[in-house]
């Protein structure tokens, strides 16, 4: 257990560390290397359906023409829709597979919603929430992790997730509330309506957790990839953070009006 939290702890580092060079030290660089995590994340999609079927394309190759819609991100999220209307046939018609299609939308429209939040004027736009968006994400997953680990207890949903329980579902939005009081002492967000924006963040992202549960059982593996050591696939990472994106966006919709 703990040489697995060793190595959890250093790749999670590693990431923190990224996200944080370049979201604040270099942030020209912060949205191509969210066009970058997006091909990666639909590579392992195809990756995964590429085990059991074939595609007539590179994997590669195709995750790469499927986030031409991100291009309308940050100026025109109805454009981004519409195109993702048809990429869902283009995948639909290349794979045969309606599942694969709707999986492939579902990461492009959650990574769009993510970069059209870092255009937006709101109080949850900009690259300042980005890096606590994503850091609450973070301590939603660390603090389910352990109070699961820990206290163990009833399982939520066993046939999808066997790992998830109730003790580190509370847990996790515990944590993501101790994060918030945190940002509060240093006088960040203090209106009362982040409260239920942030344990929003905690519960969404747990969503995300479940969906990628589902699919990878349907898939037939335990990990999306390997790619990093101790967390298995960029999906497997991200899987709270893509959801909750949705959620966010939502949010930033509501400020909007």
């Amino acid at each position: 257990m703990f040489e697995d939290l060793k190595l959890r702890a250093i790749s999670a580092s590693i990431l923190v560390s990224i996200l944080f060079l370049f979201a604040l030290v270099i942030p020209i660089l912060l949205v191509p290397s969210i066009y970058l995590l997006n091909i990666l994340f639909l590579r392992e999609l195809f990756d995964l359906y590429s085990f059991k079927n074939k595609l007539p394309f590179n994997n590669i190759i195709l995750a790469t023409i499927c986030i031409i819609p991100l291009y309308f991100s940050q100026t025109d999220l109805t454009l981004t829709v519409f195109f993702n209307f048809f990429l869902f046939f283009l995948v639909l018609y290349l794979s045969r597979s309606m599942g694969l299609g709707v999986l492939v939308v579902y990461v492009n429209l959650s990574i769009s919603c993510l970069l059209s939040l870092l255009a937006s004027p709101t109080e949850v736009g900009g690259v300042s929430f980005f890096v606590v968006f994503v850091l609450a994400v973070a301590v939603a997953d660390i603090g389910g992790y352990f109070g699961g680990r820990i206290i163990g207890g009833p399982k939520v949903f066993e046939k999808v997730s066997p790992g998830k329980t109730w003790a580190g579902i509370i847990a996790g939005w515990i944590s993501v509330f101790l994060f918030y009081q945190i940002l509060r002492y240093f006088e960040l967000f203090l209106s009362d309506f982040f409260i239920f924006v942030f344990l929003g963040i905690a519960l969404s992202s747990q969503v995300g957790d479940f969906i990628e549960s589902f699919m990878k059982r349907n898939f037939g593996v335990k990990d999306t990839s390997h790619i990093i050591p101790g967390h298995g696939g960029l999906l497997d990472r991200f899987d709270g953070l893509i959801f909750a994106s949705f959620f966010v966006k939502i949010v930033d919709f509501y400020l909007l009006t």
